[in-house]
């Protein structure tokens, strides 16, 4: 039996509280983020937009502050997906990675920015990004740092080519800069492959692209949209963010596992001087990542725990989480009484050990959650690379079981580019209220779908040395209806379902180590691939569609392309439900179809922001640490302040939300 103890009183908690410094860049959605980026430049027609997104995101931070992406392998990473290409968690966890990374993250910034479309290319070595304007496609790159014009001339004048263009003619690239002693930099913009172009090594980038039979293109969203930086602040509650890690060895270490082992993602690399034990740090300058913790004293009941009953405690990050401990103040009376400590990842349905406090005690305790991998550099977690946990807490005895306090302290890894950094003299602050509605996610273990669906028909689940999908079995069309409702009994404001399928004709399917391509044993039937997303208010109801597979792209400039990764990723967003709904349903349709992924999240109605919310900003002035404690009258509405750093050079430390 599962009792939730929820935050009391009801309604007392502040929704996904924002704060940044005025003219910030705003990554809390993609939309804000374009928008501020298009403010930040001045851009204003579609190539110059276009310009500042790429010229934003390039690797090397000189070109625009806060020098927002660095390039760096291995660490963008989380099980079972793989590498990561949800652009809200790369934005706001990592702020790092390698060319499949960065390209679906341009891809959805330029979409969110206003564009049309844009798209990604796989050219088997590296991947880049095109954007559609002025009837088009463009080719941008910031992990190579360049794009270029498809004939010599005044570049910003002349059109930005497409891949298809470099494809047909690699002295695009090669007739401007080949080498130190032949380029002519006024046909290009800066930056422009400044590391190639040194090592002479422009004429293998130029093959990337001109050895065309081994391009694939993206014909459909290649990132994801399940994420959101949605949070709730309870009373008792703490967020805190740090400018910098809170100690050298403390970083979200990624491992991957393969068949029950974990091992290590990240690779060493002596060339570019990679080592894991510095972390995901910048190969080329200081910038690093950062940590924080959300720190959360709940309410408990005065009476002490029920007997045998698992009470129940709710941890939601917006950040991927790196560990997290239990700390408790009990007292047992008797020898064989206990309070057992478990964590599940799984909505509840599997749980796994913490620890055990036996009696007699009576005092503090500490735990910490199931270590699943030891390894060289760190340890994984039964919690490390989620965004949510639940805790239950149990007592098991005769006796009786006094729980006087209870704090849950969880550390995540976050990008310190996402933050208000203070400069000396004064600074203007905005507080941003979030809208009053809780959000869950839904989790879906692939390899379990049937503990997860309420219906699962004609189902199979492929297993490919530790990757593996679902398909449909038996010939017939498989169905999968998962039924969603707010885990604390609210109405549903809304839902969103989603999951990246796959047609997987050619027997090429994605690679979860590389971002890039595998060959699969698994061959589909014959027949046209038939994929659907519906929902309905009952499980034998009218479902509505939300997204049919179509095998015939739209091709937006007339130029058709053969050489297709049809692996799209689907997100949708039902916002416009029966008033108090509790319950909805969501069907996925599989035949000669796979499925790789299962997203979906609900959203509560939410009551109004009734929470005491204090901001804390810490920074340190030579010698000196100081701080200034804003206290925000009404948490509904948008507050700006002023925080007076001082005169001089300083040193951001921290912010710090609170929710009293």
């Amino acid at each position: 039996m599962l009792l939730f103890l929820l935050c009391l009183p009801a309604g007392a908690q502040i929704y996904s509280p924002a704060v940044l410094r005025k003219g910030q860049i705003d990554a809390r959605t993609l939309r804000s983020l374009a928008e501020s980026i298009y403010a930040n430049a001045g851009a204003v027609s579609p190539r110059q937009k276009a310009e500042a997104i790429w010229r934003f995101f390039l690797t090397d931070g000189r070109f625009v502050k806060p020098g927002f992406w660095y390039h760096i392998a291995g660490w963008a990473y989380e099980e079972p997906q793989g590498e990561v290409l949800d652009p809200l968690k790369l934005l706001n966890s990592y702020g790092f990675g390698l060319c499949y990374h960065i390209a679906p993250l341009l891809e959805a910034v330029f979409e969110a920015g206003g564009f049309p479309d844009a798209r990604v290319w796989f050219l088997t070595g590296h991947t880049v990004a095109e954007v559609f304007y002025d009837g088009a496609y463009h080719h941008y790159d910031s992990d190579m740092m360049g794009y270029t014009t498809a004939a010599k001339g005044d570049f910003r004048a002349l059109p930005v080519a497409s891949v298809a263009e470099i494809e047909r003619d690699g002295n695009i690239l090669l007739g401007k800069l080949k080498s130190p002693r032949e380029a002519d930099s006024s046909l290009v913009d800066y930056p422009w492959y400044p590391a190639d172009l040194r090592e002479e090594a422009i004429g293998g980038l130029a093959e990337l692209f001109t050895t065309t039979s081994d391009n694939w293109l993206f014909p459909e969203k290649r990132y994801a949209e399940g994420h959101s930086m949605d949070f709730v602040l309870r009373p008792g509650e703490k967020l805190i963010r740090y400018f910098e890690p809170e100690g050298g060895r403390l970083y979200y270490l990624p491992y991957k596992s393969f068949e029950g082992k974990w091992e290590e993602f990240p690779q060493e690399i002596a060339q570019y001087k990679i080592r894991t034990e510095d972390g995901p740090r910048s190969q080329k300058d200081a910038r690093r990542w950062a940590t924080g913790h959300i720190e959360y004293r709940p309410p408990l009941p005065p009476s002490g725990l029920p007997a045998s009953e698992r009470t129940v405690f709710d941890v939601r990050s917006p950040y991927a989480i790196v560990d997290g401990e239990i700390s408790l103040d009990a007292k047992l009376a008797r020898p064989d009484d206990s309070i057992v400590v478990e964590t599940s990842t799984d909505g509840g349905r599997t749980w796994d050990a913490a620890g055990a406090l036996r009696g007699p005690a009576d005092g503090s305790w500490k735990t910490s959650p199931l270590v699943k991998a030891r390894s060289e550099h760190g340890v994984h977690t039964a919690v490390s690379g989620k965004y949510g946990y639940l805790v239950g807490v149990s007592f098991r005895g005769s006796g009786a079981a006094l729980l006087r306090g209870l704090e849950i302290s969880t550390r995540f890894q976050l990008n310190p580019r996402t933050l208000p950094a203070l400069d000396s003299g004064a600074n203007e602050i905005v507080y941003h209220p979030g809208a009053p509605r809780p959000r869950w996610t839904i989790p879906v273990a692939l390899d379990r779908v049937g503990e997860f669906a309420a219906r699962a028909l004609h189902s199979r689940y492929v297993s490919e040395d530790g990757q593996g999908f679902l398909t449909s079995a038996g010939g017939k069309q498989a169905e999968y209806i998962f039924e969603l409702s707010a885990p604390d009994g609210s109405a549903l404001a809304g839902f969103d379902a989603g999951g990246r399928f796959l047609d997987i004709r050619d027997g090429l399917a994605p690679d979860k180590l590389t971002a890039e391509v595998r060959r699969t044993a698994y061959r589909a039937p014959r027949g046209a691939p038939k994929a659907s997303l519906a929902w309905s208010d009952a499980l034998d109801g009218e479902y509505r569609p939300l997204w049919e597979y179509s095998d015939k792209p739209a091709w937006r400039d007339g130029n058709p392309i053969g050489r297709l990764l049809r692996w799209p990723e689907v997100d949708r967003q039902v916002r416009s439900l029966p008033p108090g709904l509790t319950r909805a349903y969501v069907r996925y349709r599989l035949e000669g179809m796979a499925l790789d992924d299962i997203r979906l999240a609900v959203l509560g109605a939410g009551r109004p922001h009734r929470g005491r919310l204090e901001i804390t900003h810490e920074w340190r002035q030579g010698d000196r640490r100081r701080s200034h404690t804003e206290r925000i009258p009404d948490a509904a509405a948008e507050h700006r302040y002023i925080v007076d750093a001082g005169s001089g050079g300083i040193e951001n430390l921290s912010v710090t939300l609170a929710c009293r």
